[in-house]
């Protein structure tokens, strides 16, 4: 169907993003790609529209990762694959796992470190209408220090006057947000999970020019030192955040500093000895802390919302479910997750007011599943209709 086809979702149980209450009964009108009308009952008037008879199925708002690398293919050693690659081709790559990405039924992602331009270029042209494929809100090149978490991804920088122009950089090479690599990590030889990496001065300097775009600046951020330097200069949002503390999590509630967990490349990383010696065992330290961080989170009440790594080793985009599973594991209930996943990570990239939910002005992101997600979150896994912006994906 073409991308100006009316649509009418009749019968069906919605499952909004917003509220707990779920809307049996009811309809959906979508018209330019975007939801116009959602009432419970029968359509009034369907001359002219499609209809989709969803009896005994329920609708929701297509799912949102805030965390993925799409230039990464998920194997065992993602970064190998592409290392002698030129840009052309990894963004080729990128935009087919982007494809991969919203078949699935993730019909948003965030994109938190390609090299140069190639994912900026990939959301462009998804963008512009040529190609099909999810919503792309990307950083571009990520902040790091020299040598420094996957600093071959990024833009190196030493010293809040480096970090500065390099952020000025990103910024004019069209990021949606700031990506800054505040720790060390998993997945570079020869740095720990805790290190604190870029110093507070280089954090502030990389805020401070984000401000000045209205942009926001998510943080790689593992120990808890450079979690506190984060939150010190308003960091929008901790990914990992593995070795957050109970005081650091309680600031996080307090500001709105979103945490996007990533537990399950985590999991995947201590799943096989394929991938790099020296990530399997740093990833085998870590794992435990950061459930008992995540179970913290949940109980403190810290904005959550659901990212994956995915493209990182072993976890290819169908992995994003196994995230639903251990955030429920963690102590959220079903319709947590759905929101997480949802209203709450459309907020987390500020897109709240377009995409995230089931009303009336936001494009029409909607999945349309078999079973009731509120009973089981792996019925998600199962067969679904996607549209991405009024268009049923194939």
């Amino acid at each position: 169907m073409p991308a100006n086809t009316k649509w009418i979702l009749i019968n069906g149980s919605i499952i909004d993003g917003l509220n707990d209450e779920v809307v049996e009964n009811s309809y959906i009108k979508v018209e330019n790609g975007k939801i116009t009308e959602v009432q419970r009952g029968e359509p009034g008037e369907t001359e002219g529209f499609e209809v989709i008879d969803c009896t005994g199925k329920h609708i929701l708002p297509g799912l949102i990762d805030c965390h993925v690398h799409l230039v990464w293919n998920g194997s065992a050693d993602p970064q190998s694959v592409i290392k002698n690659e030129e840009n052309d081709r990894i963004a080729l790559e990128a935009y087919k796992h982007a494809l991969d990405t919203l078949k699935l039924g993730v019909t948003t992602v965030r994109d938190l470190g390609a090299p140069d331009r190639t994912v900026l270029h990939v959301r462009n042209v998804i963008d512009s209408g040529l190609l099909a494929g999810p919503t792309i809100i990307a950083s571009g090149a990520p902040i790091c220090m020299t040598g420094g978490h996957v600093y071959y991804l990024g833009y190196e920088s030493d010293g809040p006057d480096e970090v500065r122009k390099n952020t000025r950089r990103v910024l004019k090479e069209g990021a949606d947000l700031v990506k800054v690599m505040a720790t060390g990590g998993i997945y570079t030889k020869g740095e720990e999970p805790g290190s604190v990496q870029l110093t507070i001065e280089e954090l502030s300097a990389a805020k401070e020019e984000a401000l000045k775009k209205n942009k926001k600046v998510s943080a790689h951020a593992d120990g808890i030192e450079g979690i506190m330097n984060c939150l010190e200069v308003g960091i929008d949002t901790i990914e990992h955040g593995i070795y957050a503390d109970r005081q650091a999590l309680e600031i996080m509630k307090n500001q709105g500093t979103f945490l996007v967990p990533t537990m399950a490349v985590m999991r995947q990383l201590i799943s096989s000895p394929d991938i790099p010696a020296y990530a399997l065992e740093k990833a085998k330290q870590v794992v435990g802390p950061h459930f008992s961080m995540l179970q913290e989170a949940v109980q403190i009440g810290v904005k959550i919302a659901t990212g994956t790594d995915c493209g990182s080793p072993l976890t290819p985009p169908r992995y994003y479910y196994d995230e639903l599973a251990i955030m429920h594991e963690a102590g959220m209930s079903e319709m947590e997750v759905i929101k997480a996943s949802t209203n709450v990570a459309a907020e987390c990239l500020g897109i709240e007011d377009q995409r995230g939910s089931i009303s009336p002005g936001k494009f029409a992101d909607l999945l349309i599943v078999d079973s009731n997600p509120l009973n089981d979150l792996n019925s998600l896994r199962g067969d679904k209709l996607v549209m991405k912006n009024g268009v049923l994906v194939s």
